[in-house]
This record gives structure tokens, sequence and C-alpha cells, in this order.
């Protein structure tokens, strides 16, 4: 690597990261955030539910029980993740890229992507998941390029790193599930120094690691817990795409990048083909992907498995762009390169203007609940509780707000809206209950058109 190059990925990581530390800062929480802090707090409720991505949970619950539990230092496990992240990023680039361009092109397919960067800034498991895959794949990387000269550290950090990959996100069980029947390979390929202790102890790790996983698994699927998904593989493959571009609605050209990606995804399968090694980093990381496509596709059909899509699939990302590249980086042609980099630089500019400080495209419909609540706070003028009643959707991050922000109202509870509320917060899209109206007896305080969001205080108060 090249100074310039070195200097662009350190340009690269201290502008992404102050953008991720800003954005976990003032960033509204997330429904589903919110849902982990009531784990965190001891809601035994949530916590047998898909929800609870555990390492992430538990990582959260330290930095809260140390710091309390203001969103930053809710989502702070994950902001330090990215640095996890891009060191194990620039390691792979560093020593498995060849050309300046592809270098180029790896960092900003990954550290510019605005949906992958959101999960940095968000109390969410994907983050974390995404970044401990792309530390086992460094390792698994490392061991295919030293063979017999890999040690045994290699091997149990490519295991350990999936295993936190699983322990932050349930769905990389696939990646989780390859890397160690790669990893068995590799035993069986190569001598190892002290070959039977490794195995006892890789193995130990493996078994345990997948009994809990599918144990917690079954546990959820006999509870309908894992219902998030889609029953067709290119809608995995088309939100991808989209997320990508910091969208999950389906625009123009969608057709044309998909087969731009089978295209490029071909030419990466012959240029594998033509390097006529088996054992190469690229060739091992191609037959990664369709492993875990081949996964997906069998638990489809065999277990009835929703394919991944959006958040799920995120962890798919990074081991997608990093496969290719590598492959085409074998190839040497400078015409490829440059044209993959024009690419990347294309994409980093198309998606400047996804760059904020207010919502997440994922949880869109959360972004100003946080300044409709602290509106209430402002309004009240008194130490009185008073009573707010909200679309279900709202509810948990309103009693997020209520206990870290002090806000003098009565817990907002599942039954939704009441119109003998003072204050009431609605969502558009989610219907207010039978019999409930609120146009005559509440006057409109606050209306936020993009998200849907309306603050309604009652007249007679």
């Amino acid at each position: 690597m090249n100074k310039s190059v070195q200097t662009s990925y350190y340009f690269i990581f201290l502008f992404v990261f102050t953008y991720v530390i800003i954005r976990a800062a003032v960033l509204g929480i997330t429904h589903d955030e919110a849902l982990t802090y009531q784990i965190i707090n001891g809601d035994e409720a949530y916590r047998a539910t898909a929800n609870n991505h555990w390492l992430n949970t538990q990582l959260s619950t330290v930095v809260t029980s140390l710091f309390g539990a203001k969103e930053f230092f809710l989502r702070l496990p994950n902001v330090l993740f990215f640095v996890v992240f891009w060191w194990f990023l620039y390691r792979i680039a560093k020593q498995f890229v060849s050309s300046s361009y592809m270098q180029l092109t790896l960092l900003f397919f990954l550290c510019c992507n605005p949906f992958l960067l959101d999960f940095f800034s968000l109390c969410r498991g994907y983050g974390i998941s995404v970044a401990c895959s792309v530390a086992s794949v460094y390792y698994l990387l490392k061991i295919v390029n030293l063979q017999e000269r890999a040690t045994g550290r290699d091997y149990l950090l490519t295991s350990l790193f999936s295993v936190f990959a699983l322990s932050a996100n349930l769905n990389t069980l696939n990646y989780f599930l390859i890397a160690q029947g790669v990893l068995l390979v590799f035993f069986i390929r190569w001598q190892l120094q002290n070959r039977l202790k490794w195995i006892l102890i890789l193995s130990v790790i493996c078994v345990a690691s997948l009994y809990i996983s599918l144990e917690q698994l079954f546990f959820l699927k006999n509870k309908n817990e894992l219902y998030f998904g889609t029953n067709r593989f290119i809608s995995t493959i088309d939100n991808v795409l989209y997320s990508g571009f910091y969208t999950l609605n389906p625009f123009r050209g969608i057709e044309f990048m998909r087969y731009a990606l089978f295209s490029v995804l071909l030419i990466a399968c012959f240029a594998a083909i033509r390097n006529r090694k088996l054992y190469s980093v690229g060739t091992v990381l191609l037959i990664v992907v369709f492993l875990i496509v081949s996964g997906l596709i069998l638990e489809h059909y065999l277990f009835d498995a929703l394919y991944p899509t959006n958040r799920t699939s995120l962890y798919m990302y990074p081991i997608l762009v990093l496969a290719i590249v590598l492959n085409l980086d074998a190839i040497r042609s400078k015409i490829t390169n440059l044209l993959l980099l024009t690419c990347s630089v294309a994409y980093v500019f198309i998606n400047l203007s996804a760059i904020n400080f207010s919502k997440t495209v994922t949880w869109a419909e959360d972004q100003h609940v946080k300044q409709a609540v602290l509106r209430v706070k402002k309004d009240i003028q008194d130490r009185e509780q008073h009573t707010l009643s909200a679309s279900w959707i709202y509810k948990p991050i309103i009693n997020y707000y209520r206990r870290e922000y002090g806000i003098p109202v009565t817990p907002v509870v599942a039954d939704g809206v009441t119109n003998e509320s003072e204050y009431i917060i609605t969502q558009q899209f989610v219907p207010l209950g039978e019999g409930i109206t609120i146009d005559g007896t509440h006057i409109l305080l606050d209306h936020r058109q993009e998200c849907g969001l309306a603050l309604r205080k009652r007249k007679n108060k």
C-alpha cells in the first residue's frame, strides 16, 4: 500500500468515525433501540425475543451501568466496533490487495455505505456482527495466505470472531458454520503444530456456540419471532442494492444494477477459475459467498426459513464486496481496476446527499419523536404528572425519554391512543382504534409530514 492510499484510509476513517460519533450522540432513539433499553432495565418479556441481540445487549448493559443510558452511551459499543471494522478492512487491503485502485475501491464501497454506517451509530447488534465478520474473514485469509505457516492463534481468532458475530446477530449463522467448515478443511490440508490441542479447543468453541445458537433459533421460531424476511432470494439482492443507496423503496435502474452485480460477480468467478489456485484468498472467499447463498436457499426449502432482507442481510455485503475485489485484483488489469474505482468514487458522491444526523432509513418514522416529547416537556409548566398516550409504535421510545430525560408524564401503555389524555402523539399510518376521535378535542402542536408524526394537546387543559 503506497503512502497516498494509506493517507486516504486514515482520512476516510477520521471523517467517517466523526460522522458516526456525532450521529450516535444526536440521533433520536429508535423503536428497536428503545426495546433493547427495556431489556437492559430488566424487561424479561423482550429478553426472549428476536430483538435481543445478545452481545450488543451485554456490552450496552456494561457501558450504561458506568455512564448512564443517554443515547450516545447506549450506542457506544457499536461506535467503537467501527474502529474494529475499519482496522481489519485496512489490514485486508494492505496485505491481500495489490492494486492501489482496488484498495481505494474497497475503502469507498465499504466505508462510505450510509446504510452500513447507520448501524455503527445505533444500539443494535448488526454493526458489531459486521465488524466481527470482517475480522474473522481477515484471519481466514491470513491462514490461506500462510498455509502451513499459519499458527493456532490464527485459527482460534477466525473461529472466535465468527462466534462474536453470531452472538451479536443470529443471522450470521451461515457464515459461522462455513467458517468452521473451512477451518476443518485447512486442518486436514495443512499440518499445524499441536494439532490435537487446537482441534479440541476449536471443537469446544464450535459445538457450544452452535448448540446455544440453534436452541435460541428454535425457541424464537416456536414463538413466531422469525417473521422478518422475504420469500424471494432476488428480493434479498435488491434490498442490498436499495440500502446501498439509502432507500428501501424500488427505483428506476434496479434491474440494470442487479445485472451489473451479477456480471461483476461472474467476472470474479472467471478470474478465480483462471487463477487455477483453489487455496487463494479470492477463490476461498468466493466459495464462502456461494456456500452462504446455498445455505440460505436450502434453509428456505427445507425449513421454510425466510431469506434475509434489509438489516438482516447486512453482514453479506462486505463479504460479497471483498470476494469481488480480491478476485478482480488478481487479474491485474488496469482498465478493470480503473473502471471499478470510478464506480466507487461515483458511489461516494451519490451518497453524499444521504449524510444526515436526524434519521435512519430503517426507522424513518421515529426521527421526530424526541423533538415531540421534548416539546411536551417544554409545554408543561408545573411539576405534576400529566397524561400522554401514543400510537403503539412510539410507546417504547416515549417511555425511554420519559425515564432518561425526566419528562413529567405517565408511562405510555400498549393500549394506544385515548382521547382523555392531555397529550397525544400519533403516527398517521397506525390506526387510532375503534371509536377514537381526537380532532374535536385536541389542538395540533406539531406535525411532521415526512414521517407522519403529529403531536396534539387537549383543548380544555
